[in-house]
């Protein structure tokens, strides 16, 4: 009886230690996919492919900064415009952009931490949230010229299903 015990208890431990790795490994694939996908939205700022931006955008927007939810609907041509004026430096492209700004994909916990801020009360997040930073020059890179507008790369992505999409965006 006591083997049972023994046995049982073991088998417990270890069906915690393998779900504890995948959701790590979840947590790590979904990072990987939120990078990717924001990525092809920073793309699209160099190409200033406002419909693919609009697209790619839930129909209620979390304005970072404190302004609420939003809907998209009522701000397309705002947000056509700032996605045309993303990159100040028009001679820049993608690739410049990936070899001078860090990219930083934090959680909801992360994000609060790193800024010592908590999101607004009436914004709850899910676990396939996270949240793009991708303004801050590359230590090494300090001596170039910032080329982006910093608002527009700080972002919330979330995955619903299969797809993902830009639930919040900074004031």
């Amino acid at each position: 009886m006591k083997n049972f015990y023994l046995i049982t208890i073991f088998i417990f431990t270890f069906r915690i230690f393998i779900n504890a790795q995948e959701t790590t490994q979840n947590l790590e694939s979904l990072r990987q996919e939120a990078k990717d996908f924001s990525l092809k939205i920073v793309k699209s700022y160099f190409t200033e492919n406002c419909d693919y931006i609009y697209r790619s955008m839930s129909d209620s927007l979390l304005i970072m900064d404190g302004d609420g939810i939003l809907s998209k609907i009522s701000k397309k041509e705002k947000l056509c415009n700032s996605t045309k004026a993303a990159i100040r430096d028009k001679q820049k492209t993608f690739k410049d952009y990936l070899n001078s700004y860090k990219i930083e994909i934090l959680t909801q916990k992360a994000l609060e931490k790193k800024f010592n801020k908590k999101l607004p009360e009436y914004y709850k997040t899910i676990n396939s949230d996270f949240f793009f930073l991708g303004y801050k020059l590359k230590k090494e890179k300090n001596h170039i010229n910032d080329f982006i507008w910093d608002d527009m790369f700080i972002f919330m992505v979330r995955k619903k299903g299969d797809v993902w999409f830009i639930k919040g965006l900074s004031g």
